[in-house]
């Protein structure tokens, strides 16, 4: 199982150890305060027909939003038949994380949900804005000039993209067709040199 640090450093392209994040800079503190004053109940929520290891519906719920406008995949994502169920695939992936991790998680969907009310004075939590007004919110998380904003967008981006990729069906929009192991038979480019008598390998010269 990869560290904190492995984690952080292959999603937000940056090693960002708890005490970094949520101690090391004024943007993280803003962060940790805001998380703490914010709401934290989940029963407004849809209950998941899935069963989650990690996520409460709330951050399920959150997940998949984000996912759907960040991707462009309106409609596709969910738990439905047809549909590509990119925060249960999210949930078991960042269920084997380290409790550090797994606490930082929480507290970036936490602030971003309801962060509405602090950076764009709505009064509407994200996942119950319009298409519109969600895409301008994520927008607004992209280029801010507050850095953990930017790597809680960087870190929710590229858990969407692990989420919906990782489904076969989605694999023939990068013109992809599936892992050749153990699938397609790839010949050697080069011919193997012929065994030859021991005789015939020339001495080193001393």
């Amino acid at each position: 199982m990869q560290g904190t640090d492995e984690v952080w450093l292959a999603l937000a392209g940056e090693r960002m150890s708890r005490r970094r994040f949520l101690k090391g800079s004024a943007s993280g503190l803003l962060l940790l305060g805001a998380g703490a004053l914010l709401p934290a109940g989940c029963k407004s929520y849809p209950k998941p027909t899935v069963p989650l290891q990690f996520f409460n519906p709330r951050e399920y719920a959150i997940m998949n939003t984000v996912a759907e406008r960040l991707l462009g995949a309106i409609g596709r994502i969910g738990s439905t038949a047809g549909q590509i169920d990119v925060a249960a695939r999210v949930d078991a992936y960042v269920s084997q994380w380290d409790a550090d991790a797994q606490r930082q998680l929480r507290t970036m969907l936490r602030v971003f949900e309801h962060g509405t009310y602090l950076f764009d004075l709505q009064r509407q939590r994200f996942t119950r804005l319009d298409g519109a007004r969600q895409d301008q919110y994520l927008t607004g998380w992209m280029n801010s000039t507050m850095g953990a904003r930017r790597i809680v967008f960087r870190v929710l981006k590229s858990l969407a993209a692990i989420g919906f990729y990782d489904d076969p069906r989605t694999w023939s929009r990068l013109h992809y067709d599936g892992p050749w192991l153990g699938r397609v038979y790839a010949a050697p480019r080069t011919e193997p040199e012929r065994p030859g008598p021991i005789t015939s390998v020339p001495k080193s010269g001393r």
